[in-house]
């Protein structure tokens, strides 16, 4: 760090704050930095595997700084398949929930849209749980292609917004 930098710390608590990204920032300034090992701000977003258990049963507790019946996680990547199944249920990609993110002009990332169905596909019931999976563009990133670490991380590791409606949502 020159000496000219300085580090913001951001309590794990503020009280009156509410984390509340673009889908820009989370790409740019949280999921680029975890990728390449840089500090995050605050350490805000913690890392746990969204697509291991349904949404009822993650570590939603180590999220403190959304909005109501929202949380943030890394996470590694869904399946590119169109259905996830996990204990209990499945998560299903929402066709017409897939866009770009831009940030200065440039494609910096894409994200998709799940939806959690309790039961078995295709027959499963839709519940109030959605996540939205932000990834980054690897054009976006100019690494080294023999740094196989970082290539892994960028296709692997992604930002889970999820959320927790009512009533479940009309398709």
């Amino acid at each position: 760090m020159s000496s000219g930098e300085q580090v913001l710390a951001v309590p794990a608590v503020v009280a009156g704050y509410r984390f509340c990204p673009t889908d820009d920032d989370l790409v740019v300034y949280y999921l680029k930095r975890k990728i390449l090992g840089e500090q995050l701000p605050g350490n805000i977003i913690p890392t746990t595997d969204v697509y291991a258990s349904s949404p009822d049963k993650l570590p939603l507790g180590l999220f403190r700084m959304g909005m109501d019946n929202e949380w943030f996680f890394f996470s590694t990547k869904s399946k590119d398949d169109d259905i996830t199944v996990v204990d209990g249920g499945y998560y299903e990609i929402d066709p017409d929930g897939a866009a770009p993110i831009t940030w200065e002009g440039k494609i910096v990332g894409h994200v998709k849209t799940l939806f959690f169905c309790r039961g078995s596909p295709p027959n499963g019931t839709e519940t109030e749980w959605m996540v939205e999976e932000f990834r980054v563009n690897p054009e976006f990133f100019p690494v080294d292609k023999a740094d196989h670490t970082t290539q892994e991380k960028i296709t692997n590791l992604v930002v889970c917004k999820i959320y927790r409606m009512r009533p479940p949502p009309e398709r």
